[in-house]
């Protein structure tokens, strides 16, 4: 715990906050820097280009804005009524705002922010995915989706587009919803480029469909590079672990997705705010996404038509941005997209497309998409396995098993025990055969002691002998020195299980919101019994656990039972007739290591009781659930070592005398002979450094 607690406050030192932002002087007057609402909205805002390079910095391209600012709502995020027979053929709404023509907001139908307290009546409460973040320093406000600059290549102009208002008007077909932008740039000569946006939203369809189009206004040939804005403002829906984060897929030269880049708000602020997600070589950004625990936000450009590749040539690069100069801030991570023309003609124009999903990473989702499996959407769920100890078609198995029992009995707390009944059955022999191995070798030296005692006497000033000794002896009574690495090995081969089945159910988002029974109403949060209006923290250990909200009771009785579990297990392996007790050179008792290991298991136990109390109640009915199982799984491996005892199954059968130098050694005693010719070499070196006479060093004369 200490360690942990060094941590966080060497973190702090080494990454240390940010200065603010510099306010700008106070000695400009007030008439210059403020205007009235009448003025505004009569008068159109024009937004100057800056000129870099050897460009010439007289008459600069403008962006003409719109008067009004009225922003357009897409789609539908009613809930389905049954009751009433109404269904929203929508699945999200999207509020589309002629400033910087962005989105300001986008909500899901089909989820909600917080658990409905009346089933029968839920309430209009559709889940926020994105929204408009505000830096508190500056006043500055993010939407999602926003041109923030566009630059002219031959003229070296860059022209700042985020402030700009751009026209927008609304269509309706019997599909879906538009929503369509424009905007022109252009200098005191006359018009250089006019720029069109069209925002989508169509019925069913957990895609939003973004076109963006310049049209070439002037008699010469352009290049135009713009810089769009991705999404931002989604939530982190863990109390404890911040799963936001930015994720890229690449395609490699043979057209195969693979993983990406990946990195959270704390990646891209120690980059000074920006960390551009490079693909490598040979490869090609095919999408970036943003997203959390359960909802993600895929933007992919689509390739031009006619093309044969999977990822759009006019897609530059993707670099993950941190808008807030706060080191504290955590709702301002997103990215920039930047798309690169090439060549437009007078009179021609180019255009980027892309497709954003907008919903739940859900598997049963994303197999009913037929874009899902072509852009490999599932790379935005490999980020939250990556890290953990098991391999990734094993979360796949688990969650396969987790939604089949929740189709046969309908509820998905009584569908994880059930998985764990499975699991648990399955990996019942290998827990058999492992423990019996282990009490096999407990009983073999539990019978060599007094003889390893006695030699450990004879030979204690002679270490080399001591191993030869003890070596012989093990081979003579037929004992396998690496017997209790073998028994372990099976609790290591269940791991990479019990870990998938850890992974499905603390990534699952069809888990959001389930109910169990009584006050567990949603089993992707803390059960709390009886919440609390405000909340606190335990000093020390509030960066590990968070702050308490509630009475939670599953982890109380997780921790109970794990405790009770881990006394049952010392209660079956302690040996029938104590150990004799320890002393030192000088006659004081030495500490049993038995002991002090159960006693140090224990306190441990209640340490992670504390550490799992803001857990998912998913996850915490799983360990209750497998505590419960392994306390009647043990008592019956037990009572079967017992019988195997008494019918002298578990003795060590010594090796016959005339097989014990002709017989083939075993791979174990093949590889503890070479390590010992090894240490016999290694030392043989040793010896004969120290016996080499020393140079002595020449002393200075000063």
């Amino acid at each position: 715990m200490l360690i942990m607690v060094g941590w966080i406050k060497l973190t702090e030192v080494m990454y240390p906050q940010k200065p603010a932002a510099t306010t700008p002087s106070a000695s400009v007057s007030d008439d210059a820097t403020t205007q009235t609402d009448e003025t505004a909205e009569s008068r159109p805002a024009v937004a100057e280009a800056t000129t870099t390079g050897d460009a010439p910095s007289t008459d600069l391209p403008q962006v003409v804005s719109a008067v009004s600012r009225e922003p357009v709502t897409l789609g539908d995020d009613r809930p389905d009524d049954p009751t009433r027979g109404s269904e929203n053929p929508y699945h999200m709404a999207v509020v589309v705002t002629p400033e910087g023509a962005g989105v300001a907001t986008i909500t899901l139908s089909d989820h909600r922010n917080q658990v409905a307290r009346d089933r029968k009546n839920p309430g209009h409460d559709p889940y926020r995915l994105l929204s408009e973040v505000e830096d508190a320093r500056t006043g500055q406000r993010y939407a999602s989706f926003v041109i923030e600059e566009l630059r002219i290549v031959e003229e070296k102009q860059t022209i700042p587009l985020a402030d700009a208002v751009w026209s927008i008007e609304k269509t309706t077909d019997e599909s879906g919803e538009t929503a369509l932008l424009e905007t022109t740039i252009r200098t005191s000569t006359g018009p250089v480029l006019r720029l069109r946006r069209s925002f989508r939203v169509e019925k069913g369809s957990y895609h939003l469909k973004l076109n963006t189009t310049i049209e070439n206004l002037t008699d010469q040939p352009r290049k135009v590079v713009i810089t769009e804005r991705g999404p931002v403002g989604i939530r982190n829906d863990d109390p404890q672990r911040e799963f936001r984060r930015i994720v890229s897929a690449v395609v490699d030269k043979t057209g195969r997705i693979l993983d990406g880049q990946n990195a959270t708000r704390a990646d891209v602020f120690k980059l000074d705010s920006r960390k551009e997600l490079a693909p490598g070589e040979d490869r090609h950004t095919l999408w970036a996404a943003l997203g959390s625990k359960y909802f993600a936000c895929i933007v992919c450009p689509l390739p031009r038509e006619g093309s044969e590749t999977l990822n759009a040539d006019y897609f530059v690069k993707v670099v993950g941005r941190a808008f807030f100069e706060d080191a504290n801030a955590t709702e301002d991570l997103g990215f920039e997209q930047v798309f690169a023309s090439g060549e437009i003609k007078p009179g021609q124009t180019t255009e980027f497309r892309v497709e954003a999903f907008c919903g739940p990473k859900s598997n049963r989702l994303l197999d009913t998409l037929p874009e899902a499996a072509a852009r490999g959407y599932e790379v935005a769920q490999h980020v939250d396995q990556s890290g953990t100890c098991t391999f990734r078609p094993l979360p796949s198995i688990m969650l396969w098993l987790l939604t089949t029992a929740h189709r046969v009995v309908g509820n998905y707390g009584i569908a994880i025990i059930i998985l764990v009944i499975i699991v648990r059955t399955v990996l019942h022999p290998i827990t058999k055969r492992g423990q019996i191995n282990m009490m096999k070798m407990q009983k073999a030296m539990g019978a060599l002691k007094p003889k390893l005692e006695a030699l450990q006497q004879q030979y204690k000033n002679d270490k080399q002998k001591l191993q030869e000794e003890t070596m012989k002896l093990y081979r003579e009574e037929g004992v396998n020195p690496a017997g209790g690495i073998l028994g372990c090995l099976p609790l290591f081969l269940q791991m990479p299980v019990w870990v998938a089945l850890w992974v499905t159910l603390n990534t699952n988002v069809d888990l959001r919101h389930e109910p169990f029974f009584w006050w567990i109403r949603d089993l992707s949060s803390p059960d709390a019994l009886i919440p609390f209006k405000t909340g606190f923290s335990i000093p020390l250990l509030g960066a590990l656990m968070g702050p308490i909200h509630g009475l939670n009771i599953l982890p109380i009785l997780m921790t109970i039972t794990m405790y009770a579990q881990q006394k049952f297990m010392q209660k079956l392996t302690r040996p029938a007739t104590p150990a004799t007790p320890k002393v030192d050179e000088h006659g004081n008792p030495m500490p049993d290591p038995v002991a002090q290991q159960q006693k140090m298991m224990n306190i441990m136990t209640i340490f992670f009781g504390l550490i799992f109390y803001n857990f998912p109640s998913g996850l915490n009915l799983y360990i209750l659930s497998s505590n419960l199982l392994g306390m009647v799984e043990q008592y019956r491996i037990k009572k079967h070592i017992r019988e195997k005892d008494e019918r002298g199954e578990l003795d060590v059968k010594k090796p016959r005398p005339d097989a014990a130098g002709g017989g083939k050694p075993s791979f174990l005693e093949r590889l503890a002979k070479k390590a010992e010719e090894a240490r016999q070499i290694q030392s043989a070196r040793v010896q004969e450094q120290q016996q080499q006479p020393k140079k002595r060093k020449k002393q200075p004369r000063f």
